[in-house]
């Protein structure tokens, strides 16, 4: 069985545009307001209000940035930080592999796919528009490479950069509010979970 716990994305100008978790028990989104995390339940948001409208996934994980306008607390400054962290190793990691490797490719051509510690595994693929997903499992699950790139090829860019409401700017960073990607994404990550394999 694959534990998936979390995934962040990445713009080209190395902004976390979306993050979401599932099997995260220490959440820098729930704990440090003092909300009980519940994985895999419930329509939390990172404001800690009950979102009314109707959600298209019956089991909605907490997800960040929140939205504009959407009420600030303390917690956001954690997230932020984390997000930072995870890219600092991302691109410490990518650049050492590349210069060992000797490749001036972009993206993985490096050779970096994941990172593993003793307590979880970091896969890591980069798409060829520059978009960088990060995703963490235990540390037993393999190459989640096959996944990464259906999430880019079959999820992001059908329910984000298709989306005829996503106006992109090369200039700005924008955080990806697409209610269908999360709920896209978030079926396709239980349903690996559920299985064996990652395929």
């Amino acid at each position: 069985m694959v534990v998936i716990y979390n995934i962040y994305i990445f713009d080209r100008h190395c902004e976390c545009v979306f993050y979401t978790e599932w099997n995260r028990h220490n959440s820098p989104l729930a704990a440090e307001a003092g909300a009980a995390h519940e994985p895999l339940r419930g329509n939390l948001v990172l404001t800690g209000d009950r979102d009314s409208r109707g959600s298209f996934d019956s089991q909605r994980p907490l997800v960040w940035p929140t939205k504009p306008g959407a009420q600030q607390v303390p917690r956001n400054v954690a997230m932020e930080e984390e997000a930072k962290l995870v890219y600092g190793i991302v691109f410490s990691t990518r650049n050492i592999i590349s210069k060992l490797a000797g490749s001036t490719q972009p993206g993985n051509g490096g050779g970096f796919l994941s990172l593993a510690t003793n307590t979880y595994r970091m896969h890591y693929y980069e798409a060829p528009t520059g978009v960088k997903f990060v995703l963490n499992t235990d540390v037993n699950t393999t190459s989640m490479q096959p996944v990464l790139e259906m999430i880019y090829r079959n999820i992001y860019v059908e329910y984000v950069v298709k989306n005829p409401l996503f106006h992109f700017d090369p200039k700005v960073s924008a955080p990806i509010e697409n209610d269908y990607f999360r709920a896209v994404l978030n079926n396709y990550i239980q349903e690996i979970s559920s299985s064996s394999t990652t395929t």
